[in-house]
């Protein structure tokens, strides 16, 4: 008897220790962090729970001062058993049932305790969940248990997470068939739990496929109310006991509901709020990534002047490092620029002209250290809130300087072109300058040199404006056809004219394109006479050579400049048509390798020509 005394006293003095050490802890809490929060619910759950924590402190301390008393009584210190004054069974029987009461109301306060910590937490939303579920399994002793969360703003419930009584998760697919989700309906629509001790038997449940396809035998589920608004609720159930749960656990799973849902809602805003933060982030991010890559300076400054922005096209236009500019007053950052740019004196007047939206703008043509001359326009408004304060300015940087360059190249190009280029080629090098390397460059070029026979005995027996306008018809038709084919007209010599293919664009069959501007000539010329039989009848001769060459502007480059090519493919094309017969075009070997698939040639034969020390071999053209 006093073993059985002396062990009941032991257990009740180590769980008054502990329900003390707790109740201290819950008033540090209650009356010290969390005592300028009594309107927070998470702080009233608190606070009933150190109410509870002090009635079942005094039970315990005025058990364990009568258990004491027993243990010192005269008739247990003097008897192993005697009828006066040993407590009875049915006292012993009390004392134990009252300290397993007192020890479960102390692992029940101490459980609400835990979540209320849970509570206080900045744990992630699955974390919580995870965490929340895994509690009441092991507090109702369940086998399962499921969170099930409404949509915001409506009922419809959709299962969230599943675990089981080993703390694992259970997948969506499995759990979404195996619950009782007429049950799950019922308690988000009504805000009422929900319990059963054998759904086999319970004829409002057996109906349902999934009570009888799965076994399932307890149940028990209830609301999870934050604010009078249902966010979901708690489902538990097991299929392997039945009277498993009763109004106990069911009042348990409801407190215990009352403090997970707080939890959860605190979850789920702390998730959405760093989702809202990360989209901010990324929104930043993007609007930065803009500002990085656009051509345009960007600068902003702040209500103070202080340049809160400075793109990366800003640090090249300006030749200013962003380490140099970033929160630096723009009157201290930009006085390095030269005067000329007069950045500083128009952000200064910005605030004042800039009163109903006007956009200051100033073209700027300056020298810049490290760039040279540059061209811009600047473009600064004042940026002013909602409220028409002023809130800062806004500066963009428009380098102009390439388009002026470029603007320059075209009319130079057209300038050089016009006249003597087919005009589809002056659009397609209008369209991109860069294709068109004025310096000078080698390359293979096919050349076609035309020259009308007699010019000197013409020049003998007419009058020279006669002469001029004869020899002026015939190079029209001429040029014409080279046109028709693309080339280039590079030199009017007199009676003659040369034209290149392959520059200053690269054409595909170059070789060929010459030949037939050459067949074209003739045919031409020769109907011309035919249609003016009245007409002086003149020869003409031309040659055709294809080999590299250097093309380019040749002449003064602020005078007369003309382009041209100049090489040894040049020269062998003209001796080619000072050697050709009346009214025949003579073709190079290197131009029938290209060509001999499209036209038709004559033998091949060996000509000796002026300053070439092997004879050439060329052939007649005699058809396309």
């Amino acid at each position: 008897m006093n073993n059985d005394i002396r062990a009941l006293g032991e257990a009740l003095l180590r769980i008054s220790r502990q329900l003390h050490e707790h109740t201290q802890k819950l008033e540090v809490a209650v009356e010290g962090k969390y005592a300028n929060e009594v309107g927070d619910d998470r702080v009233h759950l608190l606070s009933e729970s150190l109410h509870v924590s002090h009635l079942a402190d005094r039970e315990l301390s005025r058990l364990s001062y009568m258990l004491q008393k027993i243990q010192n009584s005269p008739q247990m210190q003097g008897s192993k058993d005697s009828s006066n004054g040993t407590p009875s069974e049915d006292e012993r029987h009390t004392l134990t049932t009252n300290i397993n009461n007192l020890q479960q109301q102390r692992n029940e306060l101490a459980t609400l305790y835990d979540i209320a910590q849970v509570l206080n937490s900045t744990r992630g939303f699955d974390e919580v969940l995870y965490q929340v579920m895994d509690r009441v399994i092991e507090f109702v002793n369940a086998e399962r248990g499921f969170i099930i969360l409404t949509k915001p703003g409506t009922t419809d419930a959709e299962l969230t997470i599943g675990r089981d009584k080993q703390a694992r998760t259970i997948p969506q697919q499995d759990a979404k068939a195996e619950i009782s989700w007429g049950t799950v309906r019922r308690v988000v629509t009504t805000h009422e739990s929900e319990l059963t001790g054998n759904a086999q038997n319970d004829e409002a449940l057996n109906a349902q496929a999934s009570i009888i396809a799965y076994g399932i035998r307890s149940i028990m589920c209830a609301p999870l109310m934050v604010r009078d608004k249902c966010i979901g609720a708690v489902y538990v159930d097991s299929r392997l006991s039945a009277g498993l749960f009763g109004p106990k656990q069911r009042d348990l799973l409801g407190a215990f509901c009352n403090q997970a849902a707080i939890a959860i809602d605190n979850a789920r805003l702390f998730s959405d709020l760093n989702k809202a933060i990360k989209q901010v982030q990324e929104d930043k991010q993007y609007m930065e990534n803009i500002f990085g890559s656009i051509a345009n300076g960007v600068i902003t400054t702040d209500s103070n002047g202080i340049i809160t922005t400075f793109n990366v096209a800003a640090s090249l236009i300006l030749n200013l490092q962003p380490e140099q500019i970033m929160n630096k007053h723009y009157r201290d950052a930009f006085k390095v620029l030269p005067q000329e740019v007069g950045m500083i004196p128009l952000l200064d007047s910005a605030p004042r002209q800039h009163i109903h939206g006007t956009i200051v703008n100033r073209a700027v043509e300056c020298v810049i250290p490290g760039r040279g001359q540059v061209n811009m326009t600047l473009y600064v408004t004042a940026l002013r809130d909602t409220q028409n304060e002023h809130i800062g300015m806004a500066l963009v940087v428009d380098d102009q300087t390439e388009l002026k360059r470029e603007k320059a190249r075209a009319k130079e190009i057209r300038k050089i072109f016009e006249r003597y280029v087919h005009p589809s080629v002056v659009h397609q090098l209008m369209q991109d300058p860069m294709a068109l390397n004025l310096g000078g460059e080698t390359k293979e070029i096919s050349v076609l040199f035309a020259d009308i026979r007699g010019f000197t005995s013409l020049s003998e027996h007419l009058a020279p404006e006669e002469v001029m306008n004869l020899i002026n018809r015939y190079l029209k038709i001429m040029c014409e056809a080279i046109w028709e084919e693309e080339g280039t007209l590079t030199a009017f010599q007199g009676d003659a004219l040369m034209a290149i293919f392959n520059a200053p664009l690269a054409q595909k069959q170059h070789a060929l394109r010459a030949v037939r501007a050459a067949w074209k000539m003739r045919q031409a010329v020769q109907k011309y006479q035919q249609d003016h039989p009245q007409e002086r009848q003149i020869a003409y001769g031309i040659g055709v050579n294809t080999g590299l060459a250097t093309v380019g502007n040749l002449g003064s480059q602020n005078r007369l400049q003309n382009y041209t090519a100049i090489g040894d493919v040049v020269n062998v094309a003209s001796r080619l048509q000072s050697n050709v017969q009346d009214n025949n075009i003579l073709v190079n070997d290197p131009t029938f390798m290209q060509v001999y698939r499209h036209v038709q040639l004559g033998q091949a034969f060996q000509l000796s020509v002026k300053n070439k020390s092997a004879p050439l071999t060329v052939r007649y053209l005699l058809g396309i």
